[in-house]
Parts: C-alpha cells; structure tokens; sequence
C-alpha cells in the first residue's frame, strides 16, 4: 500500500517522439491521498509539465516549447507500482504534441521519497499528425 498521505512530486528526464532526437522534460505533480479501491488503492493527480524544444529538426514541426497541465488518477497495483492516466491540456504546439487536449499515461514505482517512471502523452489518433512523447523520468517526492 502506498504512503498515507499527499505527495508533492519532482522529476525530470528524456522524452522521444517518433523517429527524432531526446529533449529534456521536468514535472511537478501533486498526488492527493490514497483511497482505497476494492483491493488497490487509488489518488487524484494533477501535473504540470514542460518540453523543451528541438530546434534543429528540418521538416518536423519541433522547434517550440511546450507546457502541459494534467489532472487524473494514479492507480497503485502492486509493491509500490502505480499506473496513472490523465486529460491534459497544452500551451504551445509541436507535431509530438499537436492538439490544445492530450492523454497521460504512465507506468512507475515510487519509494517513500523517490519515483521513477514511463510515461507517454499523445492526443489517442484525434488530430494528425500525432507522434506524441515517450519519455523516462526520475525524481523525488515529498
């Protein structure tokens, strides 16, 4: 079972989109109490995010930064191992990041004052093009 209580969450890392080079991607997310859920636990999240831009990408609209807010929920499953999904919503635009609206999800394991995750954000096949990010992240909580 998860810790029991509110969490504030930092991480960065690297995201990837479809056939283009790493850029960087920090979050700040804060997970709300765990509440039980017939025998898992689950929380309310909401995260804040940016991309840095890939200005040296010819033919890729790639070259702008781009914020992401995101509200949902984080599932915990198994030994500290949670799955979260979320609606998000975007300022600014890329061909990664297309559309004004995004989906979240995410695979990870958290410690006590730690995190690690997978997560990917692409708008589900409504707009093209639709590459999204794919992206590995690290950090801490508190």
């Amino acid at each position: 079972m998860p810790c029991a209580s509110a969490r504030v969450e930092l991480s960065g890392g690297r995201s990837l989109t479809l056939r283009h080079d790493w850029t960087t991607v920090f979050f700040a997310e804060w997970i709300g109490d765990p509440r039980p859920w017939w025998k898992l636990a689950w929380a309310p999240a909401v995260s804040l995010g940016h991309f840095d831009a890939r200005p040296d990408q010819p033919g890729e609209r790639l070259d702008n930064d781009v914020w992401v807010g995101a509200a949902g929920v984080r599932l915990y499953l198994w030994r500290d191992a949670f799955f979260g999904f979320q609606a998000a919503a975007t300022n600014g635009k890329t061909d990664a990041l297309s559309t004004p609206y995004e989906f979240v999800s995410t695979l990870g394991w958290q410690g006590r004052h730690w995190q690690v995750m997978a997560r990917h954000i692409s708008n589900g096949d409504f707009h093209e093009p639709n590459h999204g990010e794919t992206m590995l992240l690290g950090g801490v909580g508190f």
